[in-house]
C-alpha cells in the first residue's frame, strides 16, 4: 500500500513539473485547455497583422495610460486550431499594474487569428516607450532560452 502510495505521488509530481514547464511568464493564468502545444522556435506560425495585435492587447486603455507607460510586458498567448486566443502567462516589468490592462479579458474575447493545422504558443513582448508601443515575437528551440524571431 505504501509503495503504490509513493509511485502515486511520484507521478503527480512528475506531472505537475511537466505542466509548470509549459508556462513562459512567471504570472499565470489558469483559463487554457493545456493539451499538446508546439512553441515557436525560429519562424512564425501564428500569423496576425502587428498594428491589430497590439491594438487588441490595449483595447480600453485610455490615452494617458497608453502615453506614460515604460518598460516591457511578456505576453505567452495559447493559439488554438481554430484561431482562438487564450492568455497563459505574463511578466510585466512596465510602470503599469496588470489588473488594470484587461490583458485576459482583452486577448481571450477580442483576438482573433487564421486558422492553423496545431496549437501554437505565440510569445509577445510589447516594449513601452515616450507614448510609442513596438513588438516583437519570440520564439524557443530549448525551453529555456527565447530569442527574436525575424
Amino acid at each position: 500500500m505504501k509503495r503504490q502510495l509513493l509511485m502515486l505521488l511520484i507521478c503527480l509530481t512528475g506531472m505537475g513539473l511537466e505542466l509548470s514547464a509549459q508556462y513562459v511568464y512567471p504570472e499565470k493564468y489558469d483559463q487554457c485547455y493545456l493539451d499538446e502545444f508546439k512553441f515557436e522556435t525560429d519562424k512564425l506560425i501564428a500569423i496576425i497583422e502587428q498594428e491589430s495585435l497590439i491594438k487588441t492587447i490595449t483595447e480600453g486603455w485610455n490615452k494617458k495610460m497608453k502615453d506614460n507607460a515604460v518598460g516591457y510586458l511578456g505576453l505567452q498567448i495559447l493559439v488554438d486550431r481554430r484561431g482562438q486566443s487564450c492568455l497563459m502567462s505574463v511578466r510585466n516589468d512596465t510602470n503599469m499594474k496588470v489588473k488594470k490592462m484587461n490583458l485576459s479579458s482583452n486577448v481571450n474575447n477580442n483576438l482573433k487569428w487564421p486558422r492553423m493545422s496545431e496549437k501554437i504558443s505565440a510569445i509577445v513582448l510589447l516594449h513601452f516607450e515616450e507614448g510609442k508601443i513596438s513588438m516583437k515575437r519570440l520564439g524557443t528551440q530549448d525551453m529555456v532560452n527565447l530569442k527574436e524571431i525575424k
